[in-house]
């Protein structure tokens, strides 16, 4: 059977509809790797009369992001286009993200409560933690002279729960006399509650993507978010822990133990 090709000028305007396809808004969020911040650095400020009295963190810690269009974004199909053949990100329907009609100003309130929160728990798991583990610094933690008022997180233009664990991790680091991350990259993520429970986060494999452009070979991840990792870049070990003493722990483990380690590993426990 034969056919006739299509007229020159039905070809053309084919053309320009899918030409203009790309530009036009369409009802999807894109969510792509964000930047990671080394919590080591002065996100998370302690007063020096106790940092001063341990050695100096050597080294990174990196809290992960994702970065999330906004509400009002016009996400054009050229962009959906994009994402697609550089793989980088997540195209979702905007619904999934967002409620209908839903105020922007209202969106970054709550992400800011939500890291408020995250902070307020991660510097009661890391005081809960020292206080049985660091000797020198249960009296302090005890009489209330270190106490969580003291300590303070600067980290503008970000929101949200999932940093908890990597804050928790930061304070324990800047204030117990092992050192803990040793002069490496690390990244991660994971929500924490008062208890040092580390629960799930949305966006994993975004994360670390965002891990490796920062240069980071370890990342812990919460064990909740193991069923959602399927491509790990090279390069990066990922080690899933359910408690940050499990992180502290990991962390703690000679660099021959850590490299017998498969790809993903913590998972089954």
């Amino acid at each position: 059977m034969r056919f006739s090709p299509l007229p020159r000028l039905v070809r053309y305007f084919l053309a320009l509809i899918l030409v203009l396809s790309l530009f036009i808004p369409l009802p999807f969020a894109i969510l792509l790797p964000g930047p990671a911040t080394d919590v080591l650095g002065p996100v998370v400020k302690i007063p020096s009369r106790f940092t001063d009295k341990v050695p100096a963190p050597t080294g990174k810690l990196m809290l992960t992001t994702v970065s999330v269009s906004t509400p009002n974004s016009k996400v054009l199909g050229f962009e959906v286009l994009v994402r697609w053949i550089q793989a980088d990100g997540v195209v979702v329907p905007k619904s999934v993200i967002y409620e209908p009609d839903v105020d922007f100003e209202e969106v970054k309130k709550e992400s800011k409560a939500e890291m408020d929160g995250s902070q307020d728990n991660a510097v009661a798991a890391a005081f809960n933690y020292l206080n049985m583990y660091e000797p020198a610094l249960a009296p302090a933690l005890r009489s209330g002279d270190l106490n969580p008022a003291l300590l303070k997180f600067d980290l503008p233009n970000t929101g949200g729960p999932s940093g908890g664990l990597i804050f928790a991790l930061g304070i324990v680091e800047k204030l117990n006399t092992a050192q803990l991350v040793n002069g490496r990259l690390i990244a991660g993520t994971g929500t924490i509650n008062k208890k040092g429970e580390v629960g799930p986060i949305g966006g994993i494999e975004d994360k670390l993507i965002g891990a490796k452009r920062a240069g980071a070979t370890l990342f812990i991840a919460p064990i909740d978010n193991c069923i959602d990792i399927t491509n790990i870049p090279k390069g990066l070990q990922v080690v899933a822990v359910s408690t940050l003493a499990e992180a502290v722990t990991l962390l703690k483990k000679p660099a021959q133990a850590l490299a017998k380690l498969p790809v993903l590993s913590g998972c089954s426990n």
